[in-house]
């Protein structure tokens, strides 16, 4: 007869497995715990894995990565602003009662004029703050409404005027980088002079007051910030929501459309080629035009971020004390950019798109100097857009 096996073992498809017996619970919390140790480290390992990948990743492709998370950031400051005002606005935002409601009397009326001003302005100021964490594009949004006074409500336009003043200059080692990539010459073998603080600062780009090494020509130099270009797509298409939240919240908000220009002429205004090109095609057109006193700077050198051009002496058309030092007529000034400005839209068809203070200067000269008989010259500056006008338009906005 076969010996018996002993009680506590037993043999399974040539595997020897030991039965715990009396001890089974004991036996299997054992188990467990050892099964559970060991999932612990496998999903510890994978996930360090996948973390030291990750990590390779963005080291080896350090400037994707970073454009990815960034973009993500931008977006989600402007994510983050626009629910903070939709929430504040859906339990914070009374309905104004109709003006012939007797129900109201005129304290409750101001009362409820008073919150709904307190939360315009909190909701200006929080998408205000997100603007300029964020520039470039957004900064441009922010000028853009503050001159919507016929659409928007007063505190809006009031807190975004602060815009107008906060734009950031990069600095003189990003200005240089973008020159250099540009030109394939340094500051320093461009221009034999060059001042480090900027004479302005746009939202897409900054000026500069130079010195040409080759001709000793003083210039203006135009450089766009480094960073506009590479996050211009992702801050256009924010933007677009952003105005899909306005006009949801005021729905007298009619310029959808400004979205979609964006979208168009924001790529012009990024390729300072078609500066250059804009400019000497306003000149072409008021060559023949003597009487009319206007000057555009001559374009020197220009690529898609650089840009050299003449340097212009003079001050913004709305400076008064500027105006009455040397003696000109703030009149004449205002019927010389009329006179410009008509004969670019009837006349011409091709017409600046941006025509503001700041893209207007006053260039004094002596009296009877010039051919147009007055003693300043109106500088048009900032060409990088332009509107070709068809002939039916221009007819039927004559009419």
């Amino acid at each position: 007869m076969f010996a018996a096996r002993p009680a506590a073992t037993r043999t399974l498809c040539s595997r020897r497995y030991t039965w715990p017996g009396r001890n089974w619970r004991r036996f299997y919390s054992a188990e467990a715990e050892r099964s559970w140790r060991t999932r612990r480290w496998r999903q510890t390992a994978a996930v360090a894995a996948v973390s030291a990948g990750v990590c390779g990743y963005a080291i080896y492709n350090y400037d994707t990565a970073y454009l990815v998370a960034a973009s993500v950031y931008r977006s989600s400051v402007a994510a983050s602003a626009t629910c903070q005002i939709a929430w504040d606005y859906y339990r914070n935002f009374p309905e104004l009662p109709p003006e012939d409601d007797a129900s109201i009397s005129e304290g409750e009326r101001r009362a409820i004029l008073a919150t709904r001003s307190a939360v315009h302005l909190r909701a200006a100021e929080k998408v205000k703050r997100a603007l300029m964490k964020n520039g470039g594009v957004y900064i441009k949004l922010g000028q853009h409404v503050s001159a919507m006074q016929y659409v928007l409500p007063m505190e809006w336009c009031q807190t975004m005027q602060a815009l107008q003043d906060q734009n950031t200059a990069s600095s003189l080692e990003e200005i240089g980088r973008v020159i250099a990539a540009d030109t394939g010459q340094t500051i320093e073998e461009l221009f034999s002079a060059f001042d480090a603080e900027p004479i302005g600062v746009a939202s897409l780009a900054q000026v500069h007051r130079a010195e040409l090494r080759a001709t000793g020509e003083e210039v203006a130099v135009k450089v766009q910030h480094p960073m506009v270009r590479t996050y211009s797509d992702i801050d256009i298409a924010t933007v677009s929501v952003m105005f899909e939240f306005v006009h949801s919240v005021f729905p007298d908000f009619k310029f959808m459309w400004l979205s979609a220009e964006m979208k168009g002429s924001l790529p012009r205004e990024l390729d300072f080629r078609n500066d250059k090109s804009n400019a000497e095609q306003v000149q072409w057109n008021f060559s023949t035009h003597p009487e009319i006193p206007l000057a555009v700077p001559r374009m020197v050198q220009a690529t898609e971020r650089v840009l050299i051009m003449e340097y212009v002496h003079g001050r913004r058309c709305d400076d008064l004390t500027y105006l009455r030092k040397h003696a000109i007529d703030p009149a004449e000034v205002s019927r010389a950019i009329g006179q410009v400005f008509a004969e670019m839209t009837y006349v011409h068809g091709f017409l600046h798109c941006d025509p503001h203070p700041g893209n207007l200067f006053v260039r004094p000269r002596p009296r009877g100097s010039a051919p147009h008989g007055r003693n300043f010259d109106l500088v048009l500056l900032d060409h990088g857009l332009y509107r070709q006008l068809s002939s039916r338009f221009r007819y039927e906005y004559a009419e």
